[in-house]
């Protein structure tokens, strides 16, 4: 009886210790060398997400021992009202946002639902040196709260009543010998009248 507990105690230890090893350096979205922008290093998942993410920086902040970099960018599309924002950079790049329902954002110097910005609006973000992920602040006070934001991996902006420009090639020549069959059965089926009345 003691030895099954002791083989699950050991398995759940050992899955835990899997986790806490499996985020690693790999994990992280960027690492510094300077607290500056010039010495922010990009993970290589960031970098094939957004190729030109270093040269949207703003600067480098160290909040709770935590570093985060500050981008800010304005509201280029505002996709079925706030499930996805892209964010348009200086340098011209888009980031795409996808801001959990009913969020509030500081924007514009006021708390703003999600739903209600527009286009041009400018928004500041954070993204920690941990996780790939925007913090966005919720209002203006010392003690501000962040909204952490799934940023998406790659533009998979889906508007509503998208349709595919063609349809795929699939059936091949199957459904031509179809219709000929049909035609040959049709005749057979005239020439069967045509003899059972001549009779």
């Amino acid at each position: 009886m003691r030895r099954p507990i002791l083989v699950f105690g050991g398995a759940a230890i050992s899955l835990m210790a899997a986790t806490a090893l499996a985020q690693t350096s790999v994990d992280r979205s960027f690492t510094t060398t300077a607290k500056n922008c010039e010495g922010v290093n990009w993970s290589a998942e960031a970098l094939k997400a957004y190729p030109s993410i270093a040269s949207a920086c703003q600067g480098v902040e160290v909040r709770d021992g935590k570093t985060y970099v500050k981008f800010s960018g304005r509201v280029e599309r505002n996709i079925n009202r706030g499930e996805q924002l892209a964010i348009n950079f200086r340098e011209g790049d888009t980031m795409t946002l996808t801001p959990p329902a009913n969020t509030q954002l500081f924007v514009n110097g006021k708390q703003t639902p999600v739903a209600d910005l527009q286009r041009g609006d400018q928004l500041n973000f954070y993204v920690p040196e941990d996780r790939f992920v925007a913090q966005v602040a919720q209002d203006d006070t010392p003690q501000t709260q962040y909204v952490i934001v799934p940023i998406v991996y790659r533009e998979i902006i889906r508007e509503p009543s998208q349709q595919a420009a063609s349809l795929p090639h699939t059936a091949g020549d199957v459904p031509l010998f179809a219709l000929g069959g049909f035609m040959l059965l049709g005749m057979g089926a005239g020439l069967t009248i045509v003899r059972l009345r001549k009779r």
